[in-house]
């Protein structure tokens, strides 16, 4: 398995004063990624660490906060990497798959000992 894109995202109820805060407030110069720019999905640069900020939706969705979002780390393929991760001893806690406008599959992992992160894979 290789890792690549380091990415940190942080789940926010509003993206303006979000948005605001990273950008204005902090200095954080944005970035352009897929999606970046849309109401939903901004990124920002921060040395070489991508800042992504994702819009928590309004209404009943399937999607919502993953307990263990924070660092994510792309893939090219999810399911040959989480094969690699339970190998090695880790431990897959859940899978959200694209689609509804979600353009990446993601997977909240654990290491052997228990710290949680995020794999991506793109599918658009």
């Amino acid at each position: 398995m290789r890792v690549r894109n380091p990415m940190v995202i942080h789940y926010v109820r509003d993206m303006d004063r979000a948005c605001a805060f990273y950008g204005d407030t902090l200095g954080l110069p944005a970035e352009a990624t897929p999606g970046s720019g849309s109401p939903g999905w901004n990124t920002f640069r921060c040395d070489g660490l991508i800042l992504a900020l994702h819009i928590l939706p309004a209404t009943d969705s399937a999607e919502g906060p993953m307990p263990h979002a924070g660092l994510n780390l792309q893939v090219n393929d999810l399911d040959a990497a989480l094969a690699e991760l339970r190998a090695a001893g880790g431990t897959v806690r859940a899978v959200q798959e694209a689609g509804g406008g979600i353009p990446v599959r993601v997977a909240e992992v654990a290491d052997p000992d228990g710290n949680g992160f995020e794999l991506r894979q793109n599918v658009s």
